[in-house]
């Protein structure tokens, strides 16, 4: 996922975020999931491994997050994956990592269980195999029984919004909000001007909820109010610049008063352009311009999506 993927991992792989979304899916965490419990393992290597051709080629697999966690009767490895789109391959990968990761217990003479989630975050909440039987065909035969069907636990980032009141923990309680906002095109901006969150969660709603958004990247909480209010500031101040200056030229033959109502619609038309380009939501533009549905539309069938 790129850089999705490296916001996600700075704020859903923290480790009171990554406590609570344990405590709300595994059944170990039915006690309370003590977060000093958990720890970051600082153990995916590269390998260097030999192709069939006996050259030396680098194995770049790696997972997103790995954690160990002691609940005080046992020990457990937890993967955590985040996956932008359905993957029907997750399984097969997740597999390769769980390889590693035992032959590294095994090692070190302490070996325990690992376990694995996969934090989709599809909008439209498609989801890939999440064990081997479904990558397989449906069949019936002498290995049932015996087959061992491998497999994770996959959650979608907007099921999980719906129910982001369950969440202990404030601030990933706050990002799910947003999620749920931004899926139902509800008041987004309105909401999260009222809020002051730290850095990581910042990056998280700006690069997956399309909010682009100017971060002081040397301050660890932000003001989102501020925020909000200098982008809408920045998009009105580019968009009415080059918009009014179509709509006066345009104009000139109607007249200057006419030429200053185009000027505002271009200016309109060139905030709804950027934005679109940008790929931030409807109900986000509708807030920053006041735009119509018609004139929105009309605009982005200009850009031809």
């Amino acid at each position: 996922m790129g850089l999705k993927d490296t916001a996600a991992k700075n704020f859903f792989g923290r480790q009171d975020v990554m406590a609570a979304l344990l405590e709300h899916v595994f059944p170990l965490g039915r006690g309370g999931i003590r977060e000093e419990g958990l720890s970051l393992v600082d153990g995916e290597y590269y390998r260097i491994l030999q192709d069939g051709n006996g050259r030396l080629v680098t194995d770049n697999r790696y997972r997103d997050r790995l954690y160990e966690y002691d609940s005080g009767n046992e020990l457990v490895s937890i993967g955590l994956e985040f996956q932008a789109n359905r993957d029907r391959t997750m399984v097969l990968r997740i597999m390769g990592y769980d390889i590693r990761r035992y032959h590294a217990l095994q090692k070190e003479g302490r070996m325990h269980r690992v376990i694995n989630l996969v934090l989709n975050f599809d909008p439209k909440g498609r989801k890939g195999p999440s064990d081997l039987k479904q990558m397989m065909p449906q069949t019936s035969g002498v290995t049932d029984g015996l087959f061992y069907n491998y497999g994770f636990l996959e959650l979608n980032i907007y099921e999980l919004a719906e129910k982001y009141k369950q969440f202990h923990c404030g601030e990933l309680k706050k990002v799910l909000y947003y999620f749920k906002l931004a899926k139902e095109r509800g008041p987004l901006l309105k909401r999260m001007k009222r809020d002051h969150l730290s850095r990581d969660a910042a990056i998280v709603c700006a690069v997956f909820l399309g909010i682009p958004m100017q971060l002081d990247h040397k301050m660890e909480v932000i003001n989102m109010c501020k925020v909000v209010s200098d982008f809408k500031r920045k998009c009105k101040a580019e968009g009415v610049a080059v918009g009014r200056a179509k709509g006066i030229a345009e104009g000139r033959t109607e007249g200057r008063t006419e030429g200053r109502t185009e000027g505002r619609l271009e200016a309109t038309k060139e905030i709804v352009l950027a934005l679109l380009k940008k790929h931030s939501s409807i109900s986000f533009i509708k807030e920053i311009t006041q735009a119509s549905d018609e004139l929105i539309q009309e605009v982005r069938l200009s850009l031809g999506t």
